[in-house]
């Protein structure tokens, strides 16, 4: 059965409303959230809640089932694959994150980054955001304990962009910001201002962290609780929507497979004006603190990006498969079948192809050997992508379609 928001039923049943919300607010299957949410130009906030709906149980079913035949798939597919699909993904939720909040990237300026040295990384445009995106692929665990932490991330992950666009725009508190923020509508009306002053942009965010980590509330819920929390208490002045989406991102990672999580933004993106929605019909007044909707509307996100990366996966085996005996059945040198190998997989799971280092890394081989294998491929049978250095190299599917 459908949940629906106290914000439409308002809209199409008044009377009904209001007693609707007094069941819900003290229902037995209520979750308080000890958080008030208020609405811009309203005078009243209402304690924040969520309701264990039979919809959010379904969705969490759907996400782990579907989630077993994504690991299920994962499982056939090589190694080096499933590497050159992630970096693909990266890049994508990249670009993604920064389009929905107007902030201008390329491709080009964050696969460089990427293909430079953790520790040079920072002296370049992205490279604060490419290195705390890397650590997603790479399983490192990122503090998220205390608002210090949030601090320290934001530090590490954005400030050098945000000094770069405005430097205005950096904190100034002793953690987040000490003067007032609104966020407003493209017609320039105020749709919402952040917590102030920074006493309270501190207790708040300690309250919602502390229910990210309460483990008697499910992952998903507590993941979707934060990412709402955090657009609500806005504790920077700029950077406030890319930290959500990483944080949400990173956790999604670490619970569910890191291919769905950075579907995240890309889902997003496409959905903007659904997403901007389910904030602003959470923290209404007329919805009165009920967080049921926004957690629905969160799951579904999930859901469809645990089902994009199954869909997109599954259509990449099938092309590996379908090209791979016909790739074999070419090459007769038992070793630079597996040169060609790991280039049909570039060809197919990435979307630019491998560099020389990284085939060095899967063949565990120098690059010289690789340089001097790379050289011995037929030209008919080789893509070399020069938009940027490092170059890449991908087998060229069309000279093995068999026509």
């Amino acid at each position: 059965m459908a949940y629906e928001s106290l914000f439409l039923l308002y809209r199409r049943d008044e009377a009904r409303w209001e007693e609707e919300y007094r069941q819900r607010s003290k229902g037995p299957m209520t979750r308080q959230l000890h958080i008030e949410l208020q609405e811009y130009g309203r005078a009243e906030p209402y304690p924040a809640f969520y309701c264990y709906a039979e919809e959010l149980v379904l969705l969490q079913e759907e996400i782990r089932r579907d989630l077993t035949e994504l690991l299920g798939l994962i499982a056939h597919i090589p190694k080096a694959g499933i590497e050159q699909f992630l970096h693909t993904c990266m890049v994508q939720e990249i670009l993604a994150t920064n389009e929905i909040e107007g902030v201008h990237s390329t491709k080009r300026e964050i696969r460089a980054a990427m293909e430079t040295p953790p520790a040079e990384r920072l002296r370049m445009r992205m490279g604060g955001v490419v290195n705390k995106y890397a650590r997603i692929l790479q399983g490192e665990e990122i503090p998220l304990a205390s608002a210090e932490d949030v601090r320290s991330l934001f530090d590490s992950f954005l400030a050098e962009e945000i000094r770069r666009a405005d430097p205005n725009n950096l904190p100034d508190g002793r953690l987040f910001r000490k003067s007032s923020v609104d966020i407003v509508s493209p017609a320039q009306k105020v749709i919402h201002r952040g917590a102030y002053p920074e006493d309270r942009i501190i207790r708040e965010m300690e309250c919602a962290l502390g229910l990210l980590h309460e483990e008697s509330i499910p992952f998903l819920f507590r993941v979707a609780v934060f990412h709402y929390l955090f657009g609500y208490i806005h504790p920077f002045y700029d950077g406030n929507g890319r930290m959500s989406r990483f944080i949400t991102t990173y956790l999604l990672a670490r619970e569910l497979h890191p291919t769905a999580a950075l579907q995240l933004s890309l889902l997003i993106k496409r959905r903007r004006k659904g997403y901007y929605k389910l904030f602003a019909e959470t923290t209404s007044a007329f919805n009165r603190g009920d967080v049921t909707p926004f957690i629905i509307g969160m799951l579904r996100f999930i859901y469809e990006a645990v089902r994009c990366t199954e869909d997109a996966l599954e259509d990449r085996l099938m092309r590996y498969r379908m090209y791979h005996d016909r790739v074999m059945d070419t090459v007769h040198d038992k070793k630079m079948r597996n040169v060609y190998d790991v280039l049909l997989q570039a060809a197919v799971f990435s979307d630019i192809g491998t560099t020389v280092a990284e085939l060095a890394g899967t063949l565990e081989q120098t690059e010289t050997t690789i340089y001097a294998k790379l050289r011995a491929i037929p030209e008919e049978h080789l893509v070399q992508n020069r938009s940027s250095r490092p170059y890449h190299y991908m087998l060229r599917l069309e000279s093995f379609r068999g026509d």
